[in-house]
Order: structure tokens, then C-alpha cells, then sequence
């Protein structure tokens, strides 16, 4: 329940500042996360499949954040609209790559050291991860460009959310490992380098 207010009032937030095209990236990432879940369902049920209201707020917290500063300063909601994308696309990124890396990969590896380590361990990867991860980073910039931006953009919002997912292993590996980060804590800080990735991009071009 509390995981489903939660969800309901990232979703308001979002759409106070951002409208529909806020609203249906949310939707993309959550459609996208739940079909993983179901191809993962076995696994799922053996770790606990409910969704904890935290967990929820690690993966949409930003994104809600976004949408009240659109709503707040609405003459800069588009620019808003591009870092909520870019929040998304790497929570999306981290869900196929984590959920379907796991599952499919065939080779894990540590992402600092580069060396053979356990499946689904804090920080290890493998090359199915990562190509799942981009993926689901491409299909919110795509959705992104369907709705509201240019090919320029779109490209933005692809990069940002790689280098938000791509910083979650690394964060994982360095700091989860030793319990100074939780997953929550991790998955949070993931959107928030997406989000300071596209600003710096947009500075930079």
C-alpha cells in the first residue's frame, strides 16, 4: 500500500509540472520494470517481489522533485522535462541491466577491477548488463523524442542515463560493498548523476 501511494504521488508531481509527456515516461519506465519483473518472476519470488515505498522513491524521487520545479518556475518547463527524462532514463537503464544482466548474462566481472566475481553481487556487470542497461536508457530518450524534444536532445538524455547507470555499479562496487551505501541510497544517487551528467552536457553544447 504504502509502496502505491508513494508511486501515486511521484506521478502527481510529475504531471503538476510536466503534464501527460512527464506522466507517460513515468509509465514507460514502471511498464518496462514490471514486464521485468515478470520474466524474472522466480527469482523474484525467492528475494521478495513487493516493491517497497522506498525503493520507489530511489527510483522516481528525483523525477518528482523535477516536476515540482516545473510547476514552480513553468516558463522553464521543458528544461525540467529534459532532466526528469534523463532521471528516468537511467532508472530504466539500472532496472533491465540489473533485473535481465542477472538473468542472462553469461560472464560477471567486478566493474573496477575487471575481474570474474559473483552474479548479482554489489558492483559486478557483464557485457548483457550493460547492453540491457542502454537499451532501457534508448527506449525513454526514444519516447523523449516521440514527445517533446529533438534528435539533439534525445542523444542528452541516451548518454546521461548510461553514465547514471553505469555510476550505480561503480557506486556499488566501491561504497555498497562496505555498507556505507544501501541500494535505495544508490539507486537515488544514480538518477541524481543523470541528471547533473545532462546539465553539464547541455553547458558543454
Amino acid at each position: 500500500m504504502a509502496a502505491a501511494l508513494s508511486g501515486a504521488l511521484i506521478a502527481w508531481c510529475i504531471w503538476l509540472g510536466t503534464g501527460l509527456n512527464g506522466l507517460v515516461l513515468l509509465a514507460v519506465f514502471f511498464v518496462s520494470g514490471a514486464g521485468v519483473t515478470r520474466l524474472v518472476r522466480t527469482e523474484k519470488k525467492a528475494q521478495g517481489a513487493d516493491r517497497k515505498a522506498s525503493q520507489v522513491w530511489a527510483n522516481g524521487g528525483v523525477a518528482a522533485v523535477l516536476g515540482l520545479l516545473a510547476c514552480i518556475i513553468p516558463n522553464k518547463a521543458d528544461y525540467y522535462l529534459l532532466l526528469l527524462a534523463a532521471a528516468i532514463a537511467a532508472a530504466t537503464g539500472d532496472t533491465l541491466s540489473s533485473e535481465l544482466g542477472t538473468r542472462y548474462g553469461k560472464r560477471f566481472f567486478n566493474c573496477i577491477s575487471w575481474k570474474p566475481d559473483q552474479r548479482g553481487a554489489d558492483g559486478v556487470i557483464s557485457w548483457e548488463g550493460i547492453a540491457f542497461g542502454i537499451l532501457g536508457s534508448g527506449l525513454i530518450a526514444l519516447v523523449a523524442w516521440l514527445l517533446a524534444f529533438d534528435g539533439e536532445a534525445a542523444i542528452l538524455i541516451l548518454v546521461a542515463g548510461i553514465a547514471g547507470n553505469l555510476s550505480d555499479s561503480f557506486m556499488g562496487a566501491r561504497w555498497q560493498r562496505k555498507g556505507y551505501l544501501n541500494n535505495d541510497l544508490v539507486n537515488l544517487l544514480n538518477t541524481v548523476v543523470a541528471v547533473v551528467c545532462i546539465i553539464l552536457l547541455i553547458l558543454a553544447f
